[in-house]
């Protein structure tokens, strides 16, 4: 064979891995558009900001096998210890020191019940062996919960999507399709306001988180990790989430009193959604639910 021809496969091949490559199942972390970097304790800085997107978890795959145990059985009303180890498909452990820092955290773990009325945002801590990790939580309902999992490993600076569940003795509830765009916690009101009367698929919607007090009194937010307000979304059937931040992701030049919060989505499937949205206001975290139907 040639040296030109050699040169010339070797070429194509090396094209071919790069599109491979390219294709896997993983979201890229932005850095070049914020100009992101991960600095000497690695941790990325203004990571993933710009995800629109809800991610079904049955179409994509990662090379890595999250395994959840409860230490305990669980009980409605009842904390549980977690044990969650995650390992490759080769068997290598995903070390701590190897998961960069995100949004504050290493690991976040979204955790919903199949009604959608109980979602908690927690974060499994290192403990014992290189790959092993324990959260605690409490569930308020029964059913079958899913454990959604995102981080993003060092070693590829890409953000990988992991999904585990379990199970709380009971009689599960369903999802209860609604109208919800309003809600009160104590003498907080939120609003979650789109810009455009039709939700449809296909098209990007943004959404103004509003929130005010009933005596007119002022609101001052307090970053939740990192952020003036966190935004997660599940569908009816809890095949999936999408986790959203502000489209202005920055807390530094806003004013607390009156932060940007803005989100935007962008969902392929119709159906009922329920929104969550997560926000430190007065010294006191609040986690709003919303309704969405999307045709």
């Amino acid at each position: 064979m040639s040296r030109p021809i050699q040169i010339t496969l070797i070429t194509l091949a090396c094209i071919g891995v790069y599109f491979g490559l390219r294709s896997l199942p993983v979201e890229k972390c932005e850095f070049l558009h914020y100009g992101d970097f991960i600095n000497s304790e690695g941790v990325i800085e203004g990571c993933g900001y710009e995800e629109t997107e809800f991610f079904t978890m049955s179409e994509i795959q990662f090379p890595i096998l999250p395994v959840l145990t409860p230490l305990t059985d669980p009980v409605v009303g009842q904390p549980t210890t977690f044990k969650l180890t995650l390992f490759t498909t080769t068997g290598k452990p995903v070390k701590w020191e190897e998961i960069a820092v995100s949004h504050t955290e290493k690991i976040h773990a979204m955790v919903v019940d199949p009604s959608l009325q109980d979602y908690q945002h927690l974060h499994p801590q290192a403990a014992g062996p290189a790959g092993h990790y324990l959260f605690e939580m409490t569930p308020k309902r029964a059913g079958d919960y899913k454990v959604y999992l995102d981080f993003i490993p060092l070693i590829n600076s890409r953000r990988t999507l992991l999904e585990a569940s379990f199970t709380v003795p009971g009689t599960p509830e369903t999802p209860s399709p609604g109208s919800l765009m309003e809600f009160e916690d104590g003498d907080l009101q939120f609003a979650f306001i789109p810009s455009q009367e039709k939700l449809v698929t296909g098209e990007e919607v943004r959404f103004k988180l509003e929130v005010e007090t009933k005596d007119n009194s002022p609101t001052r937010f307090s970053p939740v990790m990192d952020s003036y307000a966190h935004v997660v979304a599940f569908d009816e059937n809890n095949t999936g989430f999408a986790h959203l931040h502000p489209q202005n992701p920055f807390i530094e030049g806003q004013d607390p009193l009156n932060p940007e919060l803005e989100f935007a989505f962008l969902f392929d499937q119709p159906g009922y959604y329920r929104v969550w949205a997560q926000v430190i206001v007065n010294d006191r975290q609040v986690f709003a639910p919303f309704d969405l139907t999307i045709r």
